[in-house]
């Protein structure tokens, strides 16, 4: 069957295009592009106009790509910043006049679980997977407004799924108020997550986590400045390991530079550079939390999660 997503988040806007099968999902399209939708929302409450502008524009693009493809299920997944934001919805309608799209605002809950199930998906059949087979493990999902942890055995529904506030654009806006950060802005951030966290999984749930998986936009981003990759390469980015030790590393080099210069260091997308710092601080409080010494990083997310719960039915389109 083929699908059709769009995914709205608070920093980026995405496109997935793709056949389904069973649980075999074959990507056609994807496409991201950051709209930074959530910009000035945790000051106002409200979306700027700007921001509307240029997710507008991007959805336009969007939907016209989804046409061609004639989707047999199409849905736009809304999360973090329109589940909050004053006026998400009348804008979410507007967006479905001008596109044809449905829509739907994920409850925190509802999109960790999607994400753990696209995030896990590859496991059974992959290598790099093999090793996990049916001890629980960590999915943690970074996004601009919030951070999803879901615990579960890959394939199957997660046992324990909790959506905190913890996102790159929510956390960068409170917290960093020069470019660099000044040092004890830094640490403020990362008690702050560290805290959150603590409050959010139970402890006992955090020590009994033998393994952990990664996914979105500041998991790959870190493998990629890693293995310096100057053209994104998805091949070299799924499956690939991070260390405790490398995002600590990650971490005290980007904490001394601005955003201009994150953003010539390879692997860095554009509108990336002013929160992969955050994310940086959240991947490495995760895995502290935890007590993991690393996490695997995975390409499939919560976009396959969405595809092939449009394919079995188990997503209604409204």
């Amino acid at each position: 069957m083929k699908v059709a997503v769009i995914d709205l988040g608070t920093n980026t806007c995405r496109l997935f295009l793709a056949r389904v099968t069973g649980d075999v999902v074959r990507q056609d399209t994807r496409l991201t592009t950051v709209v930074r939708l959530g910009e000035g929302v945790g000051e106002s409450g409200r979306l700027l106009p700007a921001a509307v502008a240029r997710t507008r524009t991007c959805l336009r693009g969007y939907a016209s790509r989804a046409r061609a493809y004639r989707p047999v299920r199409r849905l736009l997944i809304a999360t973090s910043v329109l589940r909050t934001a004053t006026g998400g919805r009348s804008f979410l309608h507007e967006v479905e006049r001008e596109s044809g799209f449905p829509w739907r605002v994920l409850a925190g809950e509802e999109e960790g679980a999607l994400a753990f199930r696209g995030g896990t998906s590859w496991l059974a059949a992959s290598p790099s997977g093999a090793s996990v087979g049916t001890a629980p493990l960590l999915l943690v999902d970074i996004g601009g407004g919030s951070t999803e942890f879901a615990v579960g055995v890959a394939g199957e529904t997660p046992t324990f799924v909790r959506s905190l506030e913890i996102g790159v654009v929510r956390l960068t806006e409170r917290f960093f108020r020069t470019d660099p950060p000044q040092p004890e802005a830094v640490t403020a951030l990362a008690e702050h997550v560290a805290a959150a966290i603590a409050a959010g999984v139970p402890e006992r749930l955090r020590l009994a986590v033998p393994a952990a998986v990664g996914v979105a936009g500041t998991f790959t981003t870190l493998v990629a400045n890693k293995l310096g990759l100057t053209a994104y390469d998805a091949s070299l980015v799924q499956g690939h390991v991070l260390s405790h030790a490398d995002i600590d590393q990650a971490v005290g080099r980007l904490a001394v530079l601005t955003s201009a210069e994150r953003g010539r260091l390879p692997g860095i997308q554009p509108g990336r550079e002013d929160v992969i710092l955050a994310g940086a601080l959240i991947a490495r409080e995760a895995l502290r939390a935890f007590g993991l010494e690393a996490v695997t990083v995975s390409e499939s997310d919560l976009l396959e999660g969405v595809a092939l719960a449009l394919a079995d039915g188990s997503l209604p389109v409204p």
